[in-house]
């Protein structure tokens, strides 16, 4: 199986890796994993990095039709990580 065969499906308490049903793409079949919250964690702090990076900002503002949902800010050792390749970049 590829990996287009799989979708991010959010369940009541768990996220889930998982090939879904071509009958039913609402279904889950067995073949599927839980995301746990570190490699949640991981995939946002490299999304905030490359955004920052990318647009020369500290911070990133997610939206939805609706408007604003949330803003992330990088702090701490992210955001001297940041700023260091900033910095190099204007060398």
């Amino acid at each position: 199986m590829s990996a287009k065969d799989y979708k991010i499906c959010p369940a009541l308490f768990y996220a889930y890796i998982a090939k879904v049903s071509k009958r039913n793409p609402n279904m889950m079949l067995e073949d599927r994993r839980v995301i746990d919250e570190e490699e949640i964690f991981a995939l946002i702090e490299w999304y905030l990095h490359n955004y920052c990076v990318t647009n020369r900002t500290d911070s990133v503002t997610i939206s939805a039709k609706e408007g604003e949902l949330f803003t992330i800010t990088a702090k701490g050792k992210l955001l001297e990580k940041i700023k260091e390749e900033l910095n190099k970049g204007q060398l």
